[in-house]
C-alpha cells in the first residue's frame, strides 16, 4: 500500500516553498545593503590617514563582512536545499530523501555547523566593537569595561553551548537522546537571542548616556544654557538608532523560533548574521561621516575668551608670546580659564572624537 503525502500546516505546498524564498529575499536583499554599505566603509577609511584607529576598524570591518556573508549565504543555500528537498517529496510522494533530510543528513549537519559558528563569532566581533568604544569614552578606563566583557563573555557562551547541542542533536535525530539534546539546543539559543539583546543594548545606553552626561556637565560649566548639550544629540542619536537594529532583530528571531504553535515561514538566522555585522559598521561609518562633516569641530565657543578653538588670542596651540594675554584674560574671566573648565573641555573632545 502506497504512502500519500498530504498538505498540513507544517508540511505543505505553501511552507516548502514561501519559507525559503522570503528567507532568500530578505538574506539578499541585505547583502545588498551591506556590500554598499561595507564599501563606503572601506573608502573612507582607507582614504582617511587622520582616522583615530584606523587600521583596527579595517580589520573589524572586513572581518565582520567575510563572516556575515558567509553566514547568510550559507542560510540561504541551507533554505534552498530544503525547499528541493520538500517540494519533491511532495510530487514525487516519496518520503525517504525528507526523512534522512530531518534525521540524518551529513551536508545539513555541516551547514548548519557553519552558520551558527558564523553567528557566534560575528556576534563577539560586533561586542568588541561596542566595547573598544565604551572603554575609549569612559577615559580608557579598563575598570569601565569589567562588566561589559563579563557579560559578552557570558551570553556568547551561552550561544555557543547551544549552538554545539543543536548540531550534535541534529546529527543523527534517529537516536531520541540526540533529538532531547537538539531541542535544549535550540531552547538555549532562544535564550542566547533574547540575553545578547539585552546586553547589546545596556552596551549602547553606557555609550550614549556617557555622552549625554558630558554634554550635560559641559553646558552647566561654560553656561551655555544647553547650547554645547546640543551637539551631542545627533550624536545620541545615530548610536541609539544603530545600536537598536540588532536587538529588534534578536528579538524577533526569538519570537519565531519559540512559537510551536503556529508555522512561521520565515527564517531569521540569516538576517541575525548579518544585522550583527551591518550595526557596527554603521557605528563606525557614521562616526567617520560625523567627524568629516564638523571637520573634528564640536565646540564652537561664542565667548571671546575661552580657549576651546584650535586659534585666536587665547588658543592653547598659540605662541608663548599670548601667554600675558591669556594671563589677562584669565584675571578677567575666571569662570572660563579654570583647571576644572579645562578637564572638563578635554573630556568632552576625548569623548567626541572617540565615540
Amino acid at each position: 500500500m502506497a504512502i500519500v503525502i498530504s498538505g498540513s500546516a507544517v508540511f505543505s505546498p505553501r511552507v516548502a516553498l514561501l519559507g525559503p524564498i522570503i528567507t532568500f529575499a530578505l538574506t539578499m536583499a541585505l547583502f545588498g545593503f551591506y556590500t554598499l554599505l561595507f564599501g563606503l566603509a572601506c573608502y573612507f577609511l582607507f582614504t582617511g590617514e587622520h582616522l583615530a584607529h584606523r587600521k583596527l576598524h579595517i580589520t573589524w570591518i572586513i572581518s565582520l563582512f567575510i563572516l556575515s556573508t558567509l553566514g547568510g549565504l550559507i542560510t540561504v543555500s541551507s533554505g534552498l536545499d530544503d525547499l528541493a528537498i520538500q517540494y519533491t517529496a511532495l510530487l514525487t510522494q516519496n518520503p525517504a530523501p525528507f526523512v534522512k533530510a530531518v534525521t540524518h543528513y551529513e551536508k545539513e549537519t555541516v551547514m548548519v555547523g557553519f552558520q551558527y559558528s558564523c553567528l557566534v563569532v560575528v556576534n563577539v566581533l560586533a561586542d568588541s566593537v561596542i566595547i573598544h568604544r565604551i572603554f575609549l569614552i569612559w577615559g580608557s578606563n579598563v575598570w569601565a569595561i569589567m562588566l561589559p566583557v563579563l557579560a559578552v563573555i557570558a551570553t556568547n557562551s551561552v550561544g555557543l553551548v547551544g549552538a554545539i547541542m543543536k548540531i550534535k542533536g541534529f546529527s543523527n535525530t534517529t537516536m531520541f537522546s540526540n533529538f532531547e539534546l537538539e531541542l535544549s539546543g535550540v531552547k538555549i539559543l532562544i535564550g542566547f537571542y533574547d540575553a545578547n539583546a539585552v546586553v547589546n543594548m545596556l552596551l549602547t545606553l553606557a555609550i550614549a548616556g556617557r555622552i549625554w552626561w558630558v554634554g550635560l556637565k559641559t553646558s552647566q560649566t561654560f553656561g551655555h544654557d544647553g547650547a554645547f548639550h546640543n551637539n551631542y544629540r545627533p550624536i545620541i542619536v545615530v548610536l541609539l538608532e544603530c545600536g537598536i537594529i540588532y536587538p529588534i532583530i534578536l528579538f524577533a528571531h526569538a519570537a519565531i523560533s519559540s512559537n510551536v504553535d503556529i508555522v512561521v515561514p520565515v527564517g531569521l538566522t540569516g538576517v541575525v548574521v548579518q544585522v550583527a555585522g551591518i550595526a557596527p559598521t554603521l557605528i563606525i561609518l557614521s562616526t567617520w561621516l560625523r567627524r568629516r562633516t564638523a571637520g573634528q569641530k564640536v565646540i564652537e565657543p561664542s565667548r571671546p575668551s575661552t580657549f576651546a578653538t584650535s586659534s585666536g588670542p587665547y588658543s592653547s596651540r598659540g605662541p608663548a608670546s599670548n601667554f600675558p594675554t591669556l594671563v589677562q584674560a584669565s584675571q578677567s574671566y575666571p569662570a572660563v580659564i579654570s583647571s576644572h573648565n579645562l578637564e572638563v573641555e578635554m573630556e568632552m573632545k576625548r569623548v567626541t572624537e572617540e565615540v
